[in-house]
């Protein structure tokens, strides 16, 4: 190990090119902590706001390319073929994707507005704000608008995401299980709310209706019988829905009562279907057949029934928010053609721009720098080897391999390194807080200047469930702060061991070219 002692010897005697050799170090390292802080930093805050959202991701159509394939034809046949054949989702897919194991629940399901009979909704308590909405009959009288009241969350399977979540939480009775379902029981849970207004508990019935008023009064005229309209349902549970909306927002201004939490009824998909299916075909059959006979004569009918029962989209809980894209990626190709995965991506991507870019620019500095070092280094060492050369030729006389000069360079630069990263993991660790912030600033002030940020409200689904988690892009740089962590500063350390072992490749092949008479030769 001499060759360790006389590099130790060769630094303190030659004070002045290592002090140099430190600063460069000193530089390089901190521009080098300051470029992987920033990248990590950005990173962990898309990590950290991954983590504290939904795992949710959406199986559903891609309308957006459905409609720009139809907007590319022009014969009138083919358009009309197209809009027959129009893309769905897949039960035999739906199925399969939720067989991978990273999903936690699925829900594969219909929400639907309808009207309750012989028992109340739950008051929202912005009836004041709302009014009441009235209409002209056909014999010109005003009639009050009687709007739906509650809403039918009828799913396919026992393993709503809501359970999985601790949404919904069965307090009295049970939740249907496969049996129901496959037996298309007219079994029902109602809300602990509801429950309480009307006075019911388990194993009383409740009816409800798919329509109003005035489509119940022509249904009942053209000959549907009255029993046929309502289907009644046994409460086999009670449960409490952990959903609120806020009293203060806007959507509670306008909520109407089917909109409330507190008016959801839970029930089988194959009961609802089965309800639905016989309704809508009295429907087709005794009424719009009947009285337009032509615009109905090439319709399928049990295809267009078919769709009473098939959700618009199947929504996914995945165990880890940090799978969501691996999922993605894994099933986007098998799912078919115009259907896609939506996990709102195009919404978080958006608004981690200043983020990605902030990561992208520190990257190539950090490059930048590493090259940069690289060359510099190569450079100054193959300069002091000419004037070394007469101590190269001496170790070289004596018996010293060439290789254990080779390793004597090497722990020089490694030395002054070591201590130059030193210091700069504690300059770096100092400033990288500020510093990160302030390029964070000016980012986001740059990108929002020239319009290049937008955030539209965040992730969100208006309908049949909010399974999106909101986010905006304050909640998302709120989790940027660039911290020098011990394995950042590892990585320093092992960076500045490869920058001076590539460094160190040019001087050694212009060692292993000396000769030692030659060189004494020479100094002679």
């Amino acid at each position: 190990m001499n060759f360790l002692a006389r590099a130790w010897r060769y630094i303190t005697r030659r004070p002045t090119k290592s002090i140099l050799l430190m600063i460069t170090f000193f530089v390089i390292g901190n521009l080098v902590i300051l470029g992987l802080g920033i990248s990590t930093a950005a990173e962990n805050a898309k990590i950290l706001t991954r983590m504290n959202m939904r795992a949710a991701i959406s199986y559903e159509v891609d309308y957006e390319k459905f409609y720009e394939w139809v907007n590319t034809l022009e014969d009138e046949d083919e358009i009309n073929q197209a809009y027959r054949s129009y893309p769905t989702v897949d039960e035999e897919m739906a199925l399969k994707l939720a067989e991978d194991e990273r999903v936690k629940a699925f829900n594969y399901n219909i929400t639907n507005m309808a009207y309750s009979h012989g028992f109340d909704s739950v008051p929202v308590g912005n009836e004041e704000n709302r009014g009441t909405s009235t209409y002209i009959d056909e014999e010109g009288n005003e009639q009050a608008y009687i709007e739906p009241n509650i809403a039918i969350n009828a799913n396919m399977f026992p393993n709503m995401i809501e359970l999985a979540e601790g949404t919904y939480t069965v307090v009295e009775g049970r939740f249907y299980d496969q049996n129901d379902i496959d037996q298309a029981a007219p079994v029902c849970l109602i809300t602990s709310e509801m429950a309480e207004v009307n006075g019911l508990k388990i194993g009383d019935a409740i009816s409800y209706t798919m329509f109003g008023q005035w489509e119940k009064a022509e249904l009942e005229q053209n000959g549907v019988d009255t029993e046929d309209i309502y289907q009644e349902l046994e409460i086999i549970g009670i449960f409490n829905n952990a959903n609120e909306v806020d009293p203060n927002s806007d959507r509670f201004r306008w909520m109407g009562p089917s909109e409330s939490p507190k008016n959801i009824i839970l029930m089988p998909l194959t009961s609802y279907g089965e309800y639905a299916k016989a309704l809508m075909r009295k429907m087709y059959e005794e009424i719009y057949m009947k009285q337009n006979p032509e615009a109905f004569q090439d319709i399928d009918l049990d295809e267009q029934l078919e769709e009473t029962t098939r959700p618009s989209r199947v929504i996914y809980l995945l165990n880890d928010p940090l799978d969501v894209d691996d999922f993605i990626r894994d099933h986007q190709n098998d799912i078919g053609e115009y259907l896609k995965l939506n996990a709102n991506n195009d919404q978080f991507k958006k608004l981690a721009r200043p983020l990605d870019t902030l990561s992208f620019f520190a990257g190539i500095i950090v490059w930048i720098v590493v090259i940069n070092a690289i060359v510099i280094i190569s450079l100054v060492t193959a300069l002091t080897l000419k004037t070394r050369e007469y101590e190269i030729g001496v170790l070289l006389s004596i018996g010293v391999s060439k290789i254990k000069i080779i390793l004597q360079l090497f722990a020089e630069l490694i030395l002054i390194a070591l201590l130059g990263f030193s210091l700069a993991a504690v300059s770096g660790s100092l400033m990288a807080g500020s510093v990160g912030r302030v390029v964070l600033d000016y980012q986001t002030n740059t990108e929002a200047q020239y319009g290049e940020v937008t955030d539209d409200g965040g992730y969100y689904w208006y309908g049949d469930g909010d399974y999106f988690t909101t986010v905006t892009q304050d909640d998302l740089l709120s989790k940027y702060e660039v911290k020098i962590s011990p394995l950042l500063i590892g990585e320093i350390y092992l960076l500045g061991t490869a920058v001076v072992l590539v460094a160190i490749v040019v001087p050694s092949f212009m060692i292993m070219r000396l000769n030692p008479k030659q060189i004494l030769l020479e100094q002679n």
